[in-house]
């Protein structure tokens, strides 16, 4: 039995949130189950076959495919008497299946979204928008931080004897300056949580995705990628004086603008320059939504 399929159906996930899709096929058709039973008739033939002696050359593979070889090498040719049976099977749906379902669903029914215009947007909606993935700059910038700490190590020359006490002071500050820098990345991902971004030129959507549910765990992998998400709109914000706070889920949260500028004025120095490190920010700006994604997909 075949379906027709369309191509947007066959989807390619790096992360389904797989509790959020299996909830709303359950709400949508008042519970469901993963198996289910399928039913046809399917024709059964009795061969009588009649043998033919024949020569099998080098060619018998390419030929097994479109004949009936036997061991001896005799061709066979079927007869046509046949009867009807009914075959019953079970059909398993994986967790991909039902998020094809789920979106196939929210498509038909006219609730998906799929403009980045957040003016037309309201809380609550399901929205698919697309374009390339970044991770919060927030933890971005500390894990570049790390990686050139990490790699001027690497190509530090060795010391010499005489200057061991003093490179092993050096080395006990870089150590402790990296420590605290990896505290404060893991307080931005303590809730289990992390931030990716998607940006458009109409706006911004911050997606509040769970560790959990990512596919590969190295994320470096599917940073720079294009992808389409598909997520229920949590927050809106429309007007120049609204931002979405990327600290809005760690202690940091309560601290002024002014403690954090200085916080963070150590980063901002012109010696850090010279590096090719992203811009470091802690709001986005509005046009911008927060959203729960369903899943991240190709």
């Amino acid at each position: 039995m075949k379906n027709n399929i369309n191509l947007d159906r066959l989807i390619v996930p790096i992360y389904i949130n797989e509790k959020i899709v299996l909830d709303m096929l359950a709400i949508m058709e008042d519970g469901f189950s993963m198996v289910s039973q399928v039913n046809y008739t399917e024709h059964k033939e009795n061969n009588a076959t009649q043998k033919i002696d024949a020569g099998v050359s080098t060619s018998a593979t390419i030929l097994s495919k479109l004949l009936k070889i036997d061991i001896s090498g005799e061709l066979s040719q079927a007869g046509n008497k046949g009867e009807d049976e009914s075959v019953v099977k079970e059909k398993v749906h994986t967790n991909v299946s039902l998020l094809s379902k789920f979106r196939g669903f929210l498509v038909e029914q006219k609730m998906l979204k799929s403009d980045f215009d957040f003016f037309k947007m309201q809380v609550g909606d399901f929205i698919e928008v697309e374009g390339e993935l970044q991770k919060n700059p927030l933890i971005s910038y500390m894990d570049i931080f790390i990686d050139l700490f990490r790699m001027a190590d690497i190509f530090t020359d060795k010391p010499q004897l005489g200057n061991k006490t003093r490179v092993n002071t050096q080395k006990q500050k870089e150590n402790e300056i990296i420590k605290q820098i990896m505290s404060f990345a893991d307080e931005l991902k303590h809730s289990g949580t992390i931030d990716f971004i998607l940006s458009d030129s109409k706006g911004t959507a911050v997606l509040s995705a769970q560790e959990q549910y990512l596919a590969n765990d190295n994320i470096s992998e599917i940073i720079g990628g294009h992808f389409k998400v598909l997520g229920k709109v949590i927050s809106i914000c429309k007007e120049d004086t609204e931002n979405i706070d990327l600290l809005r889920k760690t202690s940091l949260s309560i601290l002024s603008e002014e403690l954090l500028n200085e916080m963070f004025s150590g980063f901002k120095t012109s010696d850090m320059k010279q590096f090719n490190l992203p811009e470091l920010k802690t709001k986005i700006n509005a046009p911008a939504v927060i959203v729960i994604p369903v899943a991240i997909y190709a």
